[in-house]
C-alpha cells in the first residue's frame, strides 16, 4: 500500500482523503507493548476539537437512529433495517422482507424508518435522503 496520494484518471489528486486522519477518536486508545505487562493505567486522550462547535440538536439521545442494509451471499439478497434510540439504549433488528426485486436498499431504509415510527419514535434520524424524499413524497 502506498502512502502517497490517490490518483486516478479523472482527477490528478483526490482531496480530502487524510482529512479524517486528523478527527479525534471517541474511544481511549491502548498501546499494546509485546515486551511490557499490561497495566490498568489508560491516559486519557486530549481532544483536539474546534471549541467553537455546538450540536445542531440539543437533546441528540431523545431521537431515533435508523439504517437498512442490503448484502449479497452465496447469490441471495439478503435485507435488513435496524433502529438504535439512544437514551432507552433499545435496538431493533429486523429482515425487511420483500422477493426477488424488491429486496432493495431503499425498501431496507423505508423499512428502519416505518419501524421507528411504529415503536413510536417522533424523532427520527435517517441516513437515506431517498426514504425523506419518498415519506414527504407519500404526506404532502
Amino acid at each position: 500500500v502506498r502512502s502517497g496520494p490517490i490518483r486516478n484518471a479523472r482527477h490528478a489528486v483526490m482531496p480530502g482523503i487524510g482529512k479524517r486522519e486528523k478527527l479525534p477518536l471517541d474511544k481511549q486508545q491502548f498501546a499494546k507493548v509485546p515486551h511490557k505487562p499490561a497495566t490498568d493505567i489508560t491516559a486519557p486522550i486530549l481532544c483536539h476539537s474546534n471549541p467553537n462547535l455546538q450540536l445542531k440538536v440539543a437533546d441528540w439521545r431523545s431521537w431515533a437512529y435508523t439504517d437498512g442494509s442490503c448484502q449479497v451471499q452465496d447469490d441471495k439478497t439478503i435485507i435488513g433495517a435496524g433502529v438504535y434510540h439512544p437514551m432507552s439504549d433499545s435496538k431493533n433488528l429486523f429482515e425487511s422482507n420483500g422477493a426477488g426485486i424488491t429486496k432493495t436498499i431503499g425498501r431496507a431504509e423505508l423499512a428502519a424508518t416505518a419501524a421507528a415510527l411504529a415503536h413510536e419514535h417522533t424523532h427520527v434520524a435517517t441516513d437515506s435522503l431517498s426514504s425523506l424524499h419518498q415519506l414527504r413524497k407519500q404526506i404532502l
